[in-house]
């Protein structure tokens, strides 16, 4: 009697095969058939996993087939293994048969060249910087502050769950707007482009991070499409592109401002952390006062110096006093002497007198100490006024960091009463638990009846 290809008998009668029978047959039929092959393909979705064993598929114009390289046969590696690259692959076909999926087994693998991709990928590449696009000096600074950010992403993707999980962890105050757009296929090029332009048509964006996650070469090629390029490049607002994981490259890497490795890491490139942010103030608020304090001392000790650059009049008084005897006996003989003179005489001599007095030169002392006392004491004004202001600009910075100082125009902050955790997501609050809610003067209870639209 005459059987099929699997051996099964062509009448009505034959029996029903399970699918576990019919994969065994079709693993048996494969095996054994294509115990060696050699298979050339360009590369695609290529993956090394922690345990170091090697996934990736092989593909040409019409077909493509998944390829396993396991740990051990690094040394029959020829090459670099990388997404686009042409690789001749040697082994065995086999059949997976918990998804019921052929694939080959690599025992080694040759690098020939560039694949189709790459080899546009370097050609577009080659093209776009040789306009300019690529630059560093026109690449530019992000804003320390952002008030608020873009993003351009997929509605769906869990890399916008993450980056927005991230920025309102470090800045809850963070305004973010969303400008969805496809991130893979046809039509994802242009509709990420669109967006990135309705972003900055909109105004009040501060930052914009255009990215998505991880994937094969063929995943992430819209972002290596000339009108994404071109579009991220001409955005008067800097941008961070955050395609894939850190391994993975792109065009509009190239283009933006900022690379990020991943769309977590672009939301903490975009975002200052508010407890580091809080530690700065208070830095700063200390070396002001360190400085306030060192002035003060320094003027101090000027002071002293100052003072102390006055000698004691007293020896200087009693050697003007010795003197000023000895000149009044020389002037009580010459007074005699020119008695006969005349009253006008006497009353020159008298003036004379006058001004070498002590007491005139202690005065003209006490004003030279009352200038420089006054000239101090300006200064230490001057000082403090200017120590006041730094310290007044550090308390407003602290003051505008300060997460609370939203609940006086209006916001509230729940926290569940169980763990005191401040409540970010709408699935934190079960129906029945309940919640601390604060408000601007105080904290009330509520119980949570559940979700609303």
């Amino acid at each position: 009697m005459e059987g099929d290809l699997f051996g099964m008998p062509r009448e009505s009668g034959a029996g029903v095969l399970t699918v576990t029978e019919l994969t065994a047959r079709i693993k048996s039929c494969l095996e054994g058939s294509f115990r060696s092959v050699r298979v050339e393909g360009e590369i695609s979705n290529y993956k090394l996993y922690p345990s170091g064993h090697r996934y990736f598929s092989l593909k040409d114009e019409g077909a493509q087939v998944r390829v396993v390289l396991f740990r051990g046969r690094e040394r029959f590696i020829f090459g670099d293994l990388r997404d686009g690259q042409t690789v001749v692959v040697a082994g065995s076909l086999g059949v997976y048969e918990k998804k019921g999926e052929y694939q080959i087994y690599a025992q080694s693998a040759e690098v020939r060249g560039l694949g189709s991709l790459l080899l546009e990928l370097e050609k577009r590449k080659s093209r776009l910087a040789a306009e300019g696009l690529f630059e560093a000096g026109r690449k530019r600074p992000l804003p320390p502050y952002p008030g608020r950010i873009g993003i351009v992403t997929s509605r769906q993707g869990a890399a916008l769950r993450d980056m927005i999980r991230v920025a309102r962890g470090r800045w809850p105050a963070i305004g973010i707007t969303l400008a969805p757009a496809q991130v893979q296929g046809g039509n994802a090029a242009g509709d990420i482009a669109a967006a990135l332009d309705a972003l900055v048509a909109r105004g009040g964006i501060d930052l914009i991070i255009v990215g998505r996650g991880g994937g094969s070469v063929e995943d992430l090629w819209a972002f290596n499409e000339e009108v994404v390029v071109r579009a991220i490049a001409a955005s008067p607002v800097p941008t961070i592109s955050a395609v894939g994981h850190e391994t993975d490259f792109t065009l509009s890497d190239l283009a933006a401002d900022r690379r990020a490795p991943t769309p977590t890491g672009a939301a903490q490139m975009a975002v200052p952390d508010r407890m580091e942010s809080a530690e700065r103030v208070a830095a700063l608020e200390l070396r002001a006062r360190r400085a306030e304090r060192h002035h003060r001392d320094t003027l101090r000790r000027e002071f002293r110096i100052c003072a102390g650059a006055l000698s004691d009049p007293r020896p200087l008084l009693q050697a003007r006093r010795y003197a000023l005897a000895k000149a009044t006996d020389r002037l009580v003989e010459r007074i005699q002497e020119v008695a006969r003179e005349g009253s006008g005489r006497v009353s020159a001599l008298a003036a004379s007198l006058r001004l070498r007095s002590p007491s005139s030169w202690v005065g003209r002392k006490r004003g030279d100490v009352a200038l420089l006392l006054s000239r101090a004491g300006r200064r230490m004004d001057a000082v403090r006024e200017g120590s006041r202001g730094r310290f007044g600009v550090c308390r407003g910075k602290l003051d505008t960091l300060d997460p609370t100082a939203v609940l006086s125009r209006g916001y509230a902050i729940a926290t569940l009463r169980s763990s005191g955790q401040a409540v970010r997501s709408v699935s934190e609050a079960a129906p029945g638990g309940s919640l601390d809610v604060r408000v601007r003067d105080g904290v009330f209870g509520a119980v949570v009846e559940g979700e609303r639209d």
